[in-house]
């Protein structure tokens, strides 16, 4: 139905909960898209980190390790997904601030990886910022076409993804990677 298709008292209705229920938590539809989007945000970015930290400590593993953990929440979580990437626009003033804030800082920490990736010499983009920006986007993008049902796994999908965003980076041969004879 969407942000503008679904009312209040239909919201409560489908929550089980009496629209006086709702309206003692959230004062308006703005106020419960926010709070969607606060706490997907939120549980991202964490799994995120928790992906990087696990992923050991060269750049080219963390790197993918962030971009497989941010596909895989919206995978796993694809009514969010969708949410996110399609209701977001009808946020405004602080609500949408403070979500653009935590789009942010997201893409703040790829965009960190980048840059380190960039002035060790795995990288080669002279657009950290920008290649963040894109490969989330187009990370984001997988929610209009996913379907759990669908012939590609989890797994798989993100490991494609992480292959495409590395290509993105234009990725440099180090000496410590073999090349084939």
């Amino acid at each position: 139905m969407g942000f503008y298709g679904a009312s209040m008292r239909q919201l409560a209705s489908r929550t089980g909960l009496s629209l006086s229920n709702i309206y003692n938590y959230y004062p308006s539809k703005s106020a419960v898209l926010l709070e969607i989007l606060r706490e997907a945000s939120s549980a991202q970015l964490a799994q995120v980190q928790g992906a990087i930290e696990r992923a050991g400590p060269g750049v080219v593993e963390r790197f993918s390790a962030a971009v497989e953990a941010f596909l895989g929440y919206y995978i796993d979580n694809p009514e969010i997904g969708t949410v996110a990437t399609s209701e977001f626009r009808y946020l405004e003033g602080e609500f949408r601030s403070e979500v653009v804030a935590a789009r942010d800082e997201t893409q703040s920490v790829l965009t960190r990886l980048i840059a380190e990736g960039v002035e060790s010499g795995h990288f080669g983009t002279p657009y950290p910022h920008e290649a963040a920006l894109a490969i989330l986007t187009m990370c984001s993008a997988v929610t209009v076409w996913y379907r759990k049902d669908g012939g590609l796994g989890k797994e798989e999908i993100c490991q494609r993804y992480s292959r495409f965003a590395l290509s993105l980076l234009e990725v440099r041969p180090t000496t410590t990677r073999r090349r084939s004879q």
